[in-house]
């Protein structure tokens, strides 16, 4: 897991890592990617309902009609965001995309509530509904900030003094009140990005928990068995090869025995740093129990597999481990057959392993009778 620092969150209520914010980012805008469309839709049809109001409203017929366009364009705008929301994939434009529609809404709000005359302090309560608007709809929460911003700025400056028997003792309280909504808006997103991300990362844990060794920070049985099948299926539908090793360390009682658990500990860890640095990050490695692993190659075939295997027996065999000399592991080696199931491969390592061990330890049984081992030169 990430440095802790790396969850900080700033105040703008993003994680201070920018991966960290991307990941979380990605997660949390595909679960709202569904209903921004809809939303949309459903915002422009009520602010083309409100004709109706304009209608009774406005007497003078030019002004209505651009009150009319205004709210016609701005539906077109909504059915375009309906229709283009469900085919983007990549998330930042999809913020981009609701940013680009919420500025359209205020732009469109402001230009119609220009043509009121005169304004009421229902002007004012329309304003705020739109702020709330604004940081309701999901987004990035400094996106919010600088479009209720312009929102408010707007409004104060170009139409707050028309409105009808405003003092300006009554304007200056309703620009407080303005920016306490604000700040309220701005505590409360802050506080549920701040939650969110929170759950995020206790979801993360939980996972990975779920899904790793404790002693080794490698994958699980659980975990390799479902990386396993869905590696088998992806092979029967394609082409691609898929090899399988089993290992475990020789002699290993003995290590308890002689040194302790503790001891022993150290010696699995060691082992498995070891194989880390010889494998891919494409390769799945787990533990499968006690001193015994396995590690499943994709698209890899055998002569590539005996060459990886080869390789993790010399780094172990060659490693220090401190107090303990002489660390070994024997391997078993298999690759997928056609039509074969997942339980199949791991029954035919483990028999190769079981073999290896028979035939002196240290050394990589294949099938077909391959024996790879501190006699053998690889070329």
């Amino acid at each position: 897991m990430k440095d802790v620092k790396a969850y900080d969150i700033s105040f703008f209520g993003e994680f201070v890592d920018k991966d960290c914010e991307k990941e979380f980012f990605d997660y949390d805008m595909k679960r709202y990617a569904k209903v921004i469309g809809p939303v949309a839709l459903i915002f422009g049809v009520i602010f083309m309902m409100f004709l109706i109001a304009d209608y009774f409203v406005i007497k003078n017929h030019f002004a209505f009609t651009i009150i009319l366009t205004i709210r016609t364009l701005f539906l077109i705008v909504s059915i375009v965001v309906y229709l283009v929301a469900k085919k983007i994939n990549n998330y930042i434009h999809l913020t981009y995309l609701i940013a680009t529609y919420e500025i359209s809404a205020v732009i469109g709000f402001l230009i119609i509530i220009g043509h009121y005359e005169p304004l009421t302090l229902l002007s004012f309560l329309s304003v705020m509904v739109m702020t709330l608007a604004i940081y309701i709809t999901p987004n990035k929460l400094t996106y919010a900030q600088i479009i209720s911003a312009f929102l408010s700025l707007s409004f104060f400056i170009f139409y707050a003094k028309h409105i009808e028997s405003m003092e300006v003792s009554v304007l200056l309280k309703s620009i407080a009140y303005n920016f306490i909504i604000i700040s309220y808006c701005n505590i409360g997103a802050y506080i549920t990005n701040f939650y969110k991300r929170k759950q995020f990362i206790d979801g993360k844990e939980l996972l990975r928990v779920s899904i790793t060794d404790s002693l080794t920070g490698i994958y699980n049985r659980a975990k390799f068995n479902e990386a396993l099948n869905q590696w088998v299926d992806d092979c029967k539908r394609g082409e691609n090869t898929l090899s399988l090793g089993m290992f475990d360390i020789d002699n290993f009682k003995r290590v308890n025995d002689v040194y302790g658990h503790l001891v022993g500990d150290k010696v699995i860890q060691n082992v498995v740093a070891t194989v880390k640095n010889v494998i891919q990050s494409t390769d799945v490695f787990a533990r499968w129990g006690g001193e015994e692993f396995v590690i499943l190659l994709p698209n890899t075939d055998i002569h590539q597999a005996i060459e990886i295997m080869e390789r993790m027996r010399i780094c172990i065999q060659d490693n220090k481990y401190d107090e303990v000399e002489n660390i070994t592991c024997s391997f078993g080696l298999v690759t997928l057959r056609e039509n074969e199931n997942g339980e199949s491969l791991l029954q035919r390592a483990d028999k190769l392993l079981y073999d290896a061990k028979g035939c002196g330890k240290n050394i990589v049984v294949c099938e077909d009778g391959i024996i790879i081992g501190p006699e053998t030169v690889l070329t």
